[in-house]
């Protein structure tokens, strides 16, 4: 596959949101109709995260199985902007982008062709959100970040002195002694960010003017929503699996299109770094199947 950036927004006067698309070569691809494309959010609290480091594996998978073209948005972080004015905001003006204006720009910059009538949105925890915002736990202290260490209050805010910023490098780094990932406590959006979640506080720092339905994407639920497939493991403690399950029972009820499928053991966000020979990467692409027949 190749890939081409392209700004699709921008924000503060002219300050660029750039989307990276992921797509067949043309000389390669024995697909002559437009594909359909697939918008691909990743996740991070809404606070960290970069398009540059989505799973290869699932671009492989959507593109090369399933016949989608990829595109993968970077966008406003927050502490600097409310969830809704960056975030929410921003997928909003990505969706619209991808749907009118990159079939022709692809089309003219490398001759691909895709479809902006028939696009799927995958999000991955945070970006999961922001997927749903597409048509009281957030205030609990959560058990899983009691060991994060307290941090003095003047290390945390300088966070705001980056500004508002739309990509970030992971909040988490190898351990040179483990195969586990560990907290980057050297950067002060790392230790932001743990810190909310341990103490409750996220939300209400994200959301700012508390105004909590209008980034709450099951406000949206109706009849009308379209086909939804979540993926949950069974041993999250970031996002508990039973709001997964409710989502997708309320969706049913509604004569929604949803299936819910369960990562038996698995931990928050795993799809994103599993590996395309892996076992169970049968579920991950049982969500990509669930997308590609119903675009």
């Amino acid at each position: 596959m190749d890939v081409r950036e392209y700004v699709y927004g921008t924000f503060d006067g002219g300050v660029p949101l750039h989307t990276d698309v992921y797509y067949k070569p043309v000389a390669n691809d024995s697909v002559r109709e437009a594909r359909p494309i697939a918008i691909l959010i990743y996740g991070g609290a809404f606070v960290a995260g970069t398009k540059a480091t989505v799973s290869k594996a699932r671009l492989d998978s959507l593109i090369d199985e399933f016949g989608f073209t990829v595109a993968v948005p970077d966008y406003r972080h927050c502490p600097s902007v409310s969830v809704y004015d960056g975030p929410v905001t921003d997928i909003h003006t990505a969706y619209k982008w991808v749907c009118n204006e990159l079939p022709q720009l692809l089309l003219k910059d490398v001759g691909a062709k895709v479809d902006g009538s028939r696009v799927a949105v995958i999000g991955s925890s945070a970006g999961g959100n922001l997927a749903l915002q597409l048509d009281p736990f957030w205030h609990t202290p959560m058990e899983a970040m009691a060991q994060i260490p307290r941090f003095p209050e003047a290390f945390l805010n300088k966070v705001y002195d980056e500004g508002v910023i739309t990509s970030a490098p992971p909040s988490f780094k190898k351990d040179p002694g483990s195969p586990k990932r560990i907290p980057d406590f050297s950067k002060p959006r790392t230790a932001w960010l743990l810190s909310n979640l341990r103490d409750g506080t996220m939300f209400r720092n994200i959301v700012k003017d508390g105004d909590y339905d209008r980034v709450d994407p099951v406000q949206f639920f109706s009849s009308n929503f379209p086909p939804t497939c979540f993926i949950h493991g069974t041993e999250d403690k970031m996002a508990l699996p039973r709001f997964s399950a409710e989502a997708c029972r309320t969706l049913q009820s509604l004569g929604v299109d949803a299936r819910l499928i369960v990562a038996e053991g698995y931990g928050h966000d795993f799809e994103t770094s599993m590996a395309a020979d892996h076992p169970d990467f049968s579920i991950v692409r049982e969500s990509h199947r669930f997308a590609a027949e119903r675009v």
